[in-house]
């Protein structure tokens, strides 16, 4: 176990945003959310030191990275995620001995310290993922064919669900999503409660502390007057797919809960005169380089901004902006047959297979 202090929280998550491919929700608000909420040191703890019988959960927030904003005089709830969290603690009738995050995000990562801090409990150095990802079924659970059910969806208006079963993940993708369009935009949620045992055997394990070592490198390089995206892609083992300056703002729309959009950029430096494209569906999944898709999910695309190495969230780009394009290889078990299938560009309709790094190229 590690006692982390608020400035450290703080330094995970802008890891943890850079990490989440431009989505994992709103790093601003995040911090905002660990700022009010940690008030003493907090564990980040191994999973390894977890007991067989140890029951955890996953608290997060579901929705467009661009929520619309529920009018003050109708909320009632401060924070759904928590909210969610009590309710599904209420509906085991156990207490859960530690939280994980569902993804690396500054928005998602945050939720999970939020609960951690005012449920006085760990937070694991874990996640499913080891990034971020648009849909809820986009976990090594699913992969390893383990329920996620129960879980429980709370949104600012108060309004409480409890989801017993359901026949699949896809379903309960369909459902929480379905409640956050209704809600602004937004859901608290809280799933797979597992035991020790099961998380220990599924679950990607060290990524909260990889965040913490990409937050690090960077202000060290700021401190120090050196290149913030260079110090960043040596703790990855990334490859720079690309540098330019954006032709225009993101183009975006918000549809059926998430953010679809497209980024373009005209190279500069040893990328002039190319072009590059990114397509998100609130991350960044698809990237071309002069018409030829060049790096899709699983693996990593980020956006970093030249100056001072900060991640470009979606659907936040502006135009001219100067950006570097990072490329970083997922965990193994997110480069298996399977999750490319549930995860590769295919799912998302386009008629064409995952391009992925070479081991050499990343992690």
């Amino acid at each position: 176990m590690v006692e982390l202090t608020l400035n450290d929280v703080e330094t995970i998550l802008f890891g943890c945003a850079i990490l989440g491919t431009g989505g994992g929700g709103d790093l601003q608000r995040g911090l905002e959310t660990v700022r009010s909420a940690v008030r003493d040191r907090i564990i980040l703890m191994s999973v390894d030191e977890l007991s067989d019988d140890d029951l955890v959960a996953c608290p997060y927030f579901v929705g467009s990275v661009s929520p619309r904003d529920v009018n003050e005089t109708q909320r009632r709830v401060g924070s759904p995620v928590l909210e969610s969290f009590k309710l599904l603690e209420r509906y085991m009738g156990k207490k859960f001995s530690a939280v994980f995050p569902t993804e690396l995000g500054g928005g998602n990562t945050a939720a999970a310290f939020e609960v951690a801090a005012r449920s006085n409990v760990p937070v694991l150095d874990a996640d499913p993922v080891g990034r971020a990802v648009p849909e809820v079924q986009h976990t090594s659970f699913y992969l390893l064919e383990i329920p996620m059910t129960p879980f429980t969806i709370c949104n600012y208006l108060g309004d409480k669900v409890i989801v017993d079963e359901v026949c699949c993940d896809e379903q309960a993708e369909e459902i929480t999503r379905a409640i956050a369009v209704v809600s602004g935009g937004k859901v608290g949620v809280t799933s797979h409660p597992l035991k020790g045992s099961v998380v220990r055997k599924s679950i990607v394990k060290g990524t909260v502390s990889l965040a913490w070592q990409v937050g690090r490198a960077r202000q060290e390089a700021l401190q120090k007057g050196e290149d913030p995206v260079k110090a960043i892609a040596r703790v990855l083992d990334a490859k720079i797919l690309f540098e330019g300056v954006a032709d225009s703002d993101a183009v975006w729309e918000d549809k059926a809960g998430f953010t679809y959009g497209d980024m373009f950029f005209t190279g500069v430096g040893n990328f002039a005169g190319r072009k590059f494209r990114i397509w998100f569906k609130n991350e960044n999944l698809i990237a071309w380089l002069d018409g030829q898709v060049c790096l899709t999910c699983p693996d990593l695309i980020i956006v970093l901004r030249a100056e001072d190495g900060s991640p470009v969230l979606n659907p936040h780009l502006k135009k001219k902006e100067h950006v570097f394009v990072l490329g970083v290889a997922a965990s193994e078990l997110w480069r298996s047959q399977r999750a490319i299938e549930i995860f590769g560009p295919r799912h998302f309709g386009f008629d064409f297979d995952a391009v992925l790094l070479k081991k050499e190229e990343g992690r």
